[in-house]
């Protein structure tokens, strides 16, 4: 199901709730009120009514029906007590005979009659009825109460007081408007769901057609709602993801660039040495030239070894090693490191300098790996008889490591981007040694940040968990 139709049955839904729960209880609690009081009043007349009347002449009445003085008597006594609201008052006898009749205003009687009597023939309760409210053919309303009439211990007749419940047209027009004031705000509320849905929907729809267009073709544009809200949000997500998949393809593509002009070089050389050897072996004796051979395939070896060193490089950074922690002494991992390097250091006569020790929970080859290439680095940008430092000391919850020289530096411009795989300012590398370094580092859950100013030297900073 699209998401405007669970929109607009929301809306609708919640509209029509609405309306019910708070409608429809304030429209029976406001009829329910209007009759129980006009019960009260019917009941209350009625009541006083029977007391005050005359009983000798009911009983003579009852006895005689078509004394009309009698009768002419009995309803002027009953005239008295037509207060407000009260519109007729009627005697029948149990059998439904009319004995007297007696009402506020001329109306057409036949229909009233008709209801009173079928009314007061339906039994009475000693306390009195209450009727249903009537509905006349005129559109009027009427509500009646009967109560029994007490001669000498016996209930011989009984007087029945009608009132109007003008309050009935009220309710209806109530109902009446209820049901406009529904039905418009039900077209209120789909127009506003519309309108609503629309604002929704539209970047939602937006967003859609852009990751689809993404997956497509990753160089494609961006879009740029402009909004401020949590569509805005995702919407920046979204492009910041695109620029990142973007990144990604350019970083692969200048990957499979470097590994193809790395291995090109030594394919090259391993071509022409054993062309070469291919050649002499074809001219002659093997003995006279040996040295030459021997020369050739030590070259075909040491670029073959060059290969190997390349495939691995790339390997490390495309399928990081499993690592096996452990607690270690951070300062025997650099010495270990020192020792690899020590031809190197020797060689350029740098002085390397280490203080301070501690112990983190780590992997020890990857952390050689990484110490490894931090003090290469080093190496490579001090001047000959440098200084390399190295200091560890023991902090708050973590081990902190730095390795500063006082090299050539490097640019401000490079500094966001040495991480980055293949980027390297150097013509010898390839580039992966401190993206490596930093994968290694983030494994192991510590940070790697670096500070440098050009002819002023570097510093690397690494902060491990303690042990």
């Amino acid at each position: 199901m699209k998401l405007r139709p669970r929109v607009l049955s929301l809306v609708l839904g919640i509209l029509i709730i609405s309306f019910t729960v708070l409608s429809i209880p304030l429209y029976w609690y406001a009829r329910s009120a209007l009759e129980d009081e006009l019960n009260k009043r019917l009941l209350t007349v009625s009541k006083i009514a029977e007391k005050n009347l005359n009983k000798d002449l009911l009983q003579v009445l009852i006895r005689e029906p078509s004394l009309f003085n009698v009768r002419a008597t009995l309803e002027d006594d009953l005239s008295a007590f037509l207060v407000d609201q009260i519109e007729g008052m009627a005697i029948y006898t149990q059998g439904g005979t009319e004995l007297a009749e007696i009402r506020s205003k001329n109306m057409d009687f036949s229909q009233v009659a008709i209801l009173l009597r079928a009314f007061a023939e339906g039994g009475v309760e000693s306390q009195g009825n209450v009727s249903e409210i009537y509905r006349l053919s005129d559109g009027e309303y009427i509500k009646a109460a009967a109560v029994p009439i007490h001669i000498y211990q016996e209930s011989p007749a009984v007087l029945v007081v009608w009132g109007g419940a003008e309050f009935m047209t009220i309710i209806d027009q109530i109902g009446g408007s209820l049901f406009w004031i529904v039905l418009i705000s039900i077209v209120v509320a789909v127009s506003l769901a519309i309108v609503f849905s629309q604002s929704l929907i539209r970047p939602v729809r937006e967003l859609s057609h852009y990751a689809r267009a993404i997956q497509k073709n990753i160089y494609t544009y961006q879009v740029d709602l402009e909004r401020d809200d949590e569509f805005g949000d995702l919407n920046r997500s979204l492009s910041e993801m695109h620029t990142e998949i973007k990144q990604n393809e350019q970083t692969t593509k200048q990957l499979l660039s470097g590994i193809a002009h790395e291995i090109k070089n030594p394919l090259g050389g391993i071509e022409i040495y054993s062309g070469l050897l291919n050649e002499e072996l074809s001219k002659g004796s093997i003995e006279k030239n040996k040295g030459e051979y021997q020369s050739y395939l030590g070259k075909i070896t040491r670029e073959l070894h060059h290969l190997k060193q390349i495939v691995l490089e790339y390997l490390d950074y495309a399928r990081p090693l499993r690592s096996d922690l452990k607690p270690l002494p951070v300062e025997s991992i650099f010495e270990d490191a020192y020792r690899i390097l020590l031809p190197e250091i020797r060689q350029k006569k740098v002085m390397v300098t280490f203080s301070g020790n501690g112990e983190v929970v780590g992997d020890e080859s990857k952390l050689r790996r990484v110490f490894v290439n931090l003090l290469k680095n080093s190496l490579e940008a001090v001047q000959k008889e440098g200084t390399i430092t190295v200091n560890i000391e023991s902090l708050d919850g973590f081990i902190g490591i730095e390795v500063s020289d006082n090299g050539a530096g490097i640019a401000e411009e490079y500094l966001d981007k040495i991480f980055q795989p293949y980027f390297t300012t150097r013509d010898k590398g390839y580039g992966l040694g401190l993206t490596i370094a930093k994968n290694i580092i983030d494994e192991m859950n510590g940070t790697i940040i670096v500070e440098s100013k050009v002819d002023k030297g570097t510093k690397f900073r690494i902060e491990l968990p303690k042990k």
